[in-house]
């Protein structure tokens, strides 16, 4: 897996999509980015329209392409060479330096396989912060980070639709708007989201204009009420599948957010991550590349590169982001009481309490009532909060004996130094069918590659499990001695996994992948259904009551990848054909923390699916199936209903 001369020159070059745009920034990042490395391009970028260019630049035109990474694992020499193609700060892992090398190959056929300038490829960061929770509580901090933006704000959906979640960043805009107007100087804000509209079939990224945005199904401020906000909105498909599925926010190029949720009203528990380091430098250049389009106004920040806050990371309640409000359990308690009586009781004003009373004031621990997001509420009271008002508890609370097992759905991560990262992206790939050319991505190089290169274990969390490469991925894993835990959603398949050649439903590939076992190999492969915390068995998540949409593998307990991908979905779309973000992370620490967190908030764990892939409760009971049919002639009916809800934005993707 020898890095080529090629790839070692792109990862050393001095070009980038953001410094070229800052250079000429009455231009578009989607023009300028076709004139970089040009002496790399097997196939010269088009000069036509949005959508030719757009598709010339991410597309591969080569027979060569359609190859998959080439087997084999990588020499000490490889990884001294891969080491020297990243801004990493200190050496990393082996393990990690082995995925990166697969990833780095993706470059060969293509520079923009990863949707970023490959000499921002490789780089480093901090985890300040992980939200593993609904949807509220991420919304919650992405409005603490909006409204101390000063100069700019880039936020990614995929689907926005109008909401209690969807408002909550309206109110940030609008908020953002009044300091901004006081200060006396305007902030740029630029938003994009993935939308059908008919403009697509011929430009595929659509300027949303005032109408759109006031309609009811997006709800969005009028520019008018927002005068000290410099607003464009870009609605970008890559017809006919390549959806815009990233989720992330950059503000003021100092914080990033990464999440799996959209913003929508979904009874899921979702993740975040809150990045800071030169690895906010790397996303804000997949932002460029992804608008594409000339901005205006250009964004204020386009020539001011990251730079670390004086003295150094900020992490907890010292970080200038975090508000009472990510605070959880009995540590979070005395610390809520303690910032509020140095505040003479009040609460942060940035935040509104949502109508609850004074965390100070409301509940009290004593009543066996924990404290979750800044206040006393029950286990119940927090997972309803998403879409669910009406779910109830079929399990008991027990408070925990030590607070290391109290729910606590904010990861206040242990204070440490920059490490490795690298930003795992795929592009958009709008043809219908799945070739092998479609998994030339550092996001699919990277999870095959962690499949390939793990030592002892895999955990993966995913609302599903359907797509042919990572199956394959994890049964040649397990053959091999490794084991892979696997935490699922039962029943989340919108229904489209039923329609014929894409990949059956989490079910079916349940009990599909251990038939394909021996014995003594199935023994490996630990296939869990997601619990909710306040629930003594996994809830269908059909019901649209419990569910789980967390995105996430760690593998050998020290490289994590987090974001935006699933390892599944309707026509396999995370594996061939949305575009989406990922950062892999090598941190022991931090994936454990992700892990331990994971455990803590959910009983997942303890709902393992039967050697047979079958699950059955304690009294032998079967759950019902995900879309409620067979296969035959039903199914198939079934499932292209499943696919036109998720086209049309009601599914839970």
């Amino acid at each position: 897996m020898t890095v080529s001369d090629k790839v070692y020159s792109l990862t050393h070059s001095q070009k980038t999509v953001t410094a070229a745009f800052a250079a000429s920034p009455e231009s578009s990042p989607g023009r300028l980015a076709k004139t970089l490395y040009a002496e790399h391009h097997k196939k010269r970028i088009s000069s036509g329209g949005y959508v030719e260019t757009f598709m010339g630049m991410l597309q591969r035109g080569n027979a060569q392409e359609t190859q998959r990474i080439p087997p084999g694992e990588p020499t000490q020499a490889d990884l001294d060479r891969a080491a020297e193609c990243g801004d990493f700060g200190s050496r990393p892992s082996d393990l990690f330096l082995k995925i990166y090398c697969d990833v780095l190959a993706t470059l060969d056929t293509n520079p923009w396989a990863g949707v970023v300038s490959p000499p921002l490829l490789g780089s480093r960061g901090v985890v300040n912060l992980s939200i593993i929770s609904v949807i509220p509580d991420i919304i919650h901090h992405h409005y603490d980070c909006i409204v101390r933006a000063e100069s700019e704000v880039f936020l990614a959906t995929n689907f926005w639709q109008s909401s209690k979640s969807a408002t909550k960043i309206c109110d940030a805009f609008l908020e953002l708007s009044q300091r901004a107007m006081k200060r006396g100087k305007k902030v740029v804000v630029k938003m994009m989201y993935d939308r059908a509209n008919l403009k697509m079939l011929t430009e595929s990224h659509v300027i949303v204009d005032d109408a759109e945005m006031a309609g009811d199904e997006v709800k969005l401020p009028k520019r008018s009420d927002m005068p000290g906000i410099d607003f464009e909105l870009v609605n970008f498909h890559q017809p006919v599948l390549g959806t815009f599925h990233c989720k992330f926010m950059i503000v003021d190029r100092k914080m990033a957010l990464l999440n799996s949720n959209n913003i929508q009203d979904r009874p899921n528990v979702e993740m975040m991550i809150h990045l800071e380091g030169p690895i906010v430098d790397s996303l804000y250049d997949t932002a460029l590349i992804s608008w594409f389009r000339p901005m205006h106004p250009p964004l204020p920040l386009l020539d001011t590169r990251y730079r670390p806050p004086e003295g150094g990371y900020k992490f907890g309640m010292d970080n200038e982001y975090a508000t009472a409000w990510i605070l959880d359990g009995s540590q979070g308690a005395e610390l809520s009481k303690k910032l509020q009586q140095e505040a003479g009781g009040i609460h942060d004003g940035d935040v509104d309490t949502g109508g609850k009373e004074d965390p100070a004031s409301s509940g009290c621990q004593d009543a066996g009532v924990p404290f979750i997001s800044g206040t006393y509420q029950t286990i119940t009271e927090h997972l309803n909060a998403a879409d669910q008002p009406d779910t109830h508890a079929s399990l008991a609370y027990e408070p925990p004996a030590s607070s290391r097992d109290e729910y606590t759905p904010h990861i206040l991560h242990t204070r440490h130094e920059e490490c490795p990262m690298v930003l795992v992206n795929r592009a958009p790939n709008g043809n219908p069918g799945n070739s092998a050319s479609s998994l030339q991505n550092a996001q699919d190089a990277a999870w095959l590659a962690g499949l390939k290169y793990a030592q002892t274990k895999v955990f993966i969390q995913s609302p599903t499990l359907n797509a042919g490469p990572v199956v394959e991925g994890i049964l040649n894993a397990v053959r091999r001695g490794i084991e892979c835990t696997l935490y699922i959603d039962v029943g989340f398949n919108d229904g489209g996994e039923a329609l014929p050649g894409q990949g059956g439903t989490n079910e079916e590939v349940s009990k599909s992948m251990f038939t394909q076992l021996a014995d003594e190999e199935k023994e490996k492969l630990k296939l869990y259904w997601y619990t909710g915390k306040d629930q003594i068995k996994p809830i269908n998540a059909s019901a649209r009551k419990r569910n789980c949409h967390v995105k996430l593998m760690i593998i050998d307990d020290s490289v994590g990848i987090v974001g935006n991908g699933n390892q599944g979905k309707t026509y396999t779309q995370s594996w061939y054909h949305s575009q989406e973000v990922n950062v892999m992370v090598d941190n022991p620490t931090i994936c454990q923390e992700w892990f331990d967190g994971i455990r803590r908030n959910q009983n997942t764990h303890l709902h393992q699916v039967g050697k047979d892939g079958i699950y059955r409760d304690k009294d032998g009971n079967l759950l019902t199936d995900s879309t409620g049919v067979g296969s035959g002639f039903r199914g198939v009916v079934k499932g292209i209903q499943g696919s036109i809800a998720r086209a049309r934005g009601k599914g839970g993707f």
